[in-house]
């Protein structure tokens, strides 16, 4: 009970004390990675054993015993750029008896670029990729904790292509790419037999996990050389996961998710435009036999204005998992929206 109280401590100490999330650099570490999570609109921080949760908090992966890599393809808002896609690679592997070792690679183009000066012709692709690497060890049959360490490549444009855009301005320009690293931590917390009701032959309200995590704490990313910086997303999440119903047959979770990005913290004391700020992710989840699931969710990003409903199903065979998820409703603009993942358990 002791850990449950610290934990919502933190939370609420450490919530108001972040600003905005539209002043962030490197934003494609802000993207969901996973059928299964997005399905849920993103509230995943405290699902336990996923391999995406890479992304959301590592040490829910700190009780898993098994070897699992994961995949997941997006074509990434085609409505504003056809070429752009979203590709997120996982992988935990289990280290001794208390240990495991987890790393993910996050890859964002938007595709070929072009651009013409003088008569001359050049066409480049643009790109961002981040590498990870983590641990996550229990501290207890309830808890686990995570550490881990990023670093973040951004290829914007060539350098000469950036060169002579400083001469149209008659100036002086370099770079063109950008680079950062970043720590992640993260505990999280599991609570079985909480109510363990009774009825229709079923056991209810048998389980809640809890997760708080700390990602892309890092140096800033900067473009051009002595230019401005940007800060990293800096995010804050804390998940929820209540299970509704968990037997073999069965498993129904509610899940929520807040997450916070902190970054030019101005005002400490206005908490209605933080809270408006803090995204918020609700997800419901229902498996069938660890057969076939379905999946509901609700997003909202009230600065970004990105709100609406999110869905998603999952198949599994054997140690095979097959997700899908749809979440285009979330956005003001018509496009569709579609990741495809698959794990694989050994």
């Amino acid at each position: 009970m002791k850990r449950i109280l610290l934990f919502f401590v933190l939370l609420f100490c450490i919530l108001p004390v972040l600003s905005n999330s539209l002043e962030a650099g490197a934003v494609f570490l802000m993207i969901f990675p996973g059928s299964r999570a997005t399905s849920m609109g993103g509230a995943f921080g405290a699902i336990e054993g996923d391999v995406f949760s890479t992304y959301y908090n590592n040490a829910a992966l700190a009780f898993s015993d098994k070897k699992v890599l994961g995949l997941q393809h997006a074509n990434w808002l085609p409505g504003l750029y056809k070429g752009m896609y979203y590709e997120y690679l996982a992988f935990a592997l289990p280290v001794g008896k208390d240990m495991n070792v987890s790393g993910a690679v996050t890859y964002l183009t938007t595709g070929m670029t072009e651009a013409s000066f003088e008569g001359i012709y050049r066409e480049w692709l643009t790109y961002d990729v981040a590498f990870k690497l983590a641990g996550s060890m229990p501290i207890s049959d309830k808890m686990g904790v995570s550490l881990g360490m990023k670093y973040i490549y951004s290829f914007l444009a060539p350098e000469e292509i950036v060169e002579e855009l400083g001469r149209q301005y008659g100036g002086t320009m370099r770079g063109g790419t950008g680079h950062a690293w970043a720590l992640d931590g993260s505990i999280f917390y599991r609570w079985t037999d909480l109510a363990n009701i009774e009825a229709l032959g079923m056991e209810w309200l048998n389980v809640l996990r809890l997760g708080l995590a700390f990602q892309n704490f890092g140096t800033e990313i900067r473009y051009i050389e002595g230019g401005n910086s940007d800060p990293l997303p800096r995010t804050i999440r804390a998940g929820f996961s209540l299970g509704l119903l968990e037997n073999k047959e069965h498993q129904l979770r509610l899940n929520l998710d807040l997450i916070k990005i902190a970054v030019h913290i101005e005002n400490y004391t206005d908490f209605r435009e933080m809270w408006e700020d803090t995204w918020k992710a609700y997800g419901l989840e229902y498996i069938f036999n660890e057969l076939f699931s379905l999946r509901f969710g609700y997003f909202i990003d009230e600065l970004g204005k990105r709100k609406g409903p999110t869905f998603g199903a999952g198949f599994q065979y054997k140690t095979f998992y097959f997700d899908l998820s749809v979440d285009q409703e979330i956005y003001d603009f018509e496009t569709s929206n579609y990741r495809l993942s698959a794990q694989y358990s050994f």
